[in-house]
């Protein structure tokens, strides 16, 4: 049995300029997300073997934040390929995991990440499972097969949905 974590980063800055959209930090409202998750996560005893994280700064601090206080997550490794990716491209990231990870917790941005999810537990025919996957929302699935490769679209069963409750202003 095989585990996928898909977490959107939290809230992002808009009011302040950037050189680049990678560039942009989280906002109060962010903090205050990534709190709530990381309570939630702390909670939930949810662990990975592997943590791959968008090249943003926002997924980047999104992550930190989660990790200052649950040592059991590892090391995030920055895959610059996730910044903007397709379900497509996500699924090829996927495929390349080692057989011996037996779960992941990718951290990256809308719309990816819902066509992702959904997908996975839908199959490819561009519905989506969710009415909305807000900022520092936690999509937890699981699939049988034994190797990476195997992972399809419809391949997946629902293990969690977590949104994080109203903080601030939408």
């Amino acid at each position: 049995m095989k585990h996928i974590y898909l977490l959107r980063h939290a809230k992002s800055e808009w009011d302040e300029p950037y050189e680049t959209d990678l560039d942009r930090s989280l906002s109060r409202r962010g903090k205050e997300q990534s709190k709530a998750l990381r309570d939630y996560l702390k909670e939930s005893r949810f662990e990975f073997d592997q943590c791959l994280v968008s090249a943003a700064e926002r997924t980047l601090k999104t992550y930190s934040s989660l990790r200052k206080e649950i040592l059991r997550f590892p090391k995030p490794e920055i895959r610059e390929n996730i910044y903007d990716a397709d379900k497509e491209d996500l699924l090829f990231v996927l495929h390349g995991l080692s057989s011996s990870t037996r779960s992941v917790c990718l951290v990256g941005h809308n719309p990816g990440l819902e066509t992702f999810g959904s997908a996975l537990l839908l199959g490819d025919n561009d519905q989506s499972l969710f009415q909305k996957f807000p900022t520092a929302s936690f999509l937890g699935l699981c699939f049988s097969g034994d190797s990476w490769k195997n992972l399809s679209w419809g391949s997946c069963q629902l293990v969690v949905f977590w949104i994080p409750g109203q903080i601030g202003k939408e």
